[in-house]
């Protein structure tokens, strides 16, 4: 179960999309004519700027495992499981401002790539013998948004479509039985583990400063949050033992909430197509 989208697991980074997607906007602005009766135009083309750049930053991983029936804190349903960690984020953007009625707009393609990843052993919290693990691959958001200038000062916020490469696992260790040693060897339990990579849909917000630098670059700071939602994972796959205390036999859910917060310094370049 999902409560936003999420793209088929074995999809890769959507390159083609991504570049159809902004090709298209390109073409749709820049292939309207000028109009003739110039500033009464509702869509300003004349005005339009298009700009790309690069950027690094700080890039935090947020995510919560929910045991729902209680099966790993065993008789504790809904018990909740926090694990973040952070990590370095770069990639690239393009984009394109224009003005519709005279209000300023931008709209904005990005990748980023990062390694944050985040675990935690607090499932069973007396056993401290499963290991959910979340790790961040890659991300694109596509953003429209709204921007205001002072002097030389241009402030903005942006919302839309984000896409994101996220795996998550649980990892569930037991003691061999039998054996003769102490302390007893353990192995993964195939039954009570789980991996999945998968490219999540979800949403962005962010928001961000500019400020103009020599030769007509720009420089921006920049904050943005995305969220994707959450999963549905079985363990108990065999459905030998129950979810709980007096449950019935059969798989055990539990439900994965994800989201990214970025921070990040750009270097931006406007040029005429």
């Amino acid at each position: 179960m999902k409560t936003l989208f999420r793209l088929d697991s074995k999809q890769g980074f959507p390159w083609r999309a991504v570049v159809l997607a902004f090709t298209a906007f390109l073409l749709l602005v820049n292939g309207g004519p000028a109009s003739a009766e110039g500033d009464d135009a509702a869509l300003d083309f004349a005005w339009a700027e298009t700009y790309a750049g690069v950027f690094a930053g700080y890039a935090r991983m947020n995510n919560r495992i929910v045991d729902v029936d209680g099966f790993a804190n065993w008789g504790h349903p809904g018990s909740v499981s926090k694990y973040n960690d952070d990590g370095f984020a770069g990639g690239v953007l393009v984009g394109k401002k224009f003005r519709v009625e005279g209000v300023p707009f931008r709209i904005e393609v990005d990748a980023t790539f990062g390694d944050p990843s985040a675990t935690t052993n607090t499932l069973d919290p007396e056993g401290l013998d499963e290991t959910a693990k979340a790790e961040f691959r890659w991300s694109v958001t596509t953003r429209l948004g709204l921007e205001h200038t002072f002097e030389r000062v241009t402030v903005f916020t942006t919302g839309g479509l984000a896409i994101a490469r996220i795996a998550n696992s649980v990892t569930d260790m037991d003691f061999i039985p039998n054996s003769s040693l102490t302390p007893p060897p353990t192995r993964v339990d195939p039954d009570d583990s789980f991996r999945d990579s998968s490219t999540e849909i979800g949403w962005v917000i962010g928001a961000g400063i500019e400020t103009p630098l020599a030769d007509d670059w720009i420089l921006r700071l920049e904050g943005s949050y995305l969220d994707f939602g959450s999963s549905t994972y079985n363990v108990n796959r065999s459905a030998n033992n129950a979810c709980g205390p007096g449950g019935p036999r059969r798989p055990c859910p539990y439900r994965v909430e994800a989201n990214l917060a970025l921070v990040r310094l750009a270097l931006i370049y406007p040029f005429s197509w």
